[in-house]
């Protein structure tokens, strides 16, 4: 328990190296979503007709490249309003295709890549799709100084909205490939790709298995009692901002508000008893809430999601082998 908490920690102070100069702080409270209906709020506005793929090589069976396509919520920013990802299309028909998403912060999919990549092309020859969130990577505008700067914030109607955002167009993806192609579609999520993920997975119906890994599941409960929140957490007490008013404000998007829309039986939660990143009592309420769907608990920190990749990679694909025959 002490070697994880203190990996996890230093891990933490690593990751504040980067973080805001300036405040970020900002509501509308006019346009704040309070006791909006979440089918509504969370809808996707259109079906993709196309999506952009731009292929460059051919590794191993499979087409590889870029795929894109315009966001169903635009925020303004030139970067951020283009969907994009990494594609890896197997040439044969009828394979399932992930889609992973990836956590907060990440600079590349190298990662999430690191557990699962290898694995999948060499012996599984499933289609995988990395998805980008909102505000990261390629989609990280010029004025932001660090990758998911402007996703999760002090800017309260922001963060919704990105939140909003990551799940529109996750659900626009996944019906895209329910559309057009003819194996099931699975979804893994890695920290906050895990929340974003559990969250779609309240609302999109098409998906046939989801894993999990080291999520969150309120960011309220994240940004006021874990470490990575504590400068957001600093900014929002400067304003004003008490943990209750942050509970309402963003309360349409956690999880646990309510059930799958997937079989419960498809679903996979893998979370870490030591970790500091993710408070285990918030990762236990999402449990208790779906009615305690399959899940591992890895003696570990949120560390583990490097340190433990092998073990995560097999009891992931170990359990999907199972439900996707």
């Amino acid at each position: 328990m002490f070697i994880s908490k203190m990996i996890d920690h230093y891990a933490l102070n690593d990751l504040h190296k980067d973080r805001s100069k300036e405040y970020q702080y900002h509501i509308d409270s006019a346009h704040t979503p309070i006791n909006i209906e979440r089918e509504t709020f969370y809808k996707v506005v259109k079906p993709i007709s196309n999506i952009a793929l731009n292929i460059t090589s051919t590794e191993h069976g499979y087409n590889i490249g870029k795929f894109g396509f315009k966001s169903q919520i635009p925020s303004g920013e030139k970067f951020n309003d283009y969907v994009t990802g990494e594609a890896f299309i197997n040439e044969s028909e009828g394979k399932p295709n992930v889609i992973f998403v990836h956590g907060w912060r990440m600079k590349a999919f190298d990662r999430v890549k690191k557990i699962f990549h290898n694995s999948i092309m060499n012996n599984l020859g499933w289609n995988m799709y990395y998805y980008t969130l909102p505000y990261h990577l390629d989609r990280q505008p010029e004025q932001s100084l660090y990758s998911g700067e402007f996703m999760v914030s002090a800017n309260i109607n922001r963060t919704v909205e990105s939140t909003r955002q990551a799940i529109v167009d996750l659900r626009a993806l996944i019906q895209w490939l329910k559309n057009n192609k003819q194996g099931p579609v699975i979804i893994i999520g890695v920290s906050l790709g895990g929340f974003i993920s559990n969250l779609v997975a309240t609302l999109e119906p098409e998906i046939d298995a989801l894993v999990s890994i080291m999520y969150s599941n309120r960011l309220s409960y994240s940004i006021w009692n874990t470490i990575p929140g504590k400068y957001i957490r600093q900014d929002l007490e400067y304003h004003g901002v008490n943990y209750n008013d942050l509970i309402k404000y963003w309360e349409i998007t956690e999880p646990n508000q309510a059930l799958p829309k997937i079989n419960k039986d498809n679903i996979l939660l893998i979370s870490a008893k030591y970790d500091q990143y993710v408070d285990i009592q918030d990762a236990n309420l999402l449990w208790e809430a779906w009615q305690k769907p399959t899940r591992y608990i890895y003696n570990c920190g949120h560390a583990g999601i490097v340190l433990k990749r092998k073990k995560i990679a097999k009891d992931t694909i170990s359990f999907l082998q199972n439900k996707i025959r």
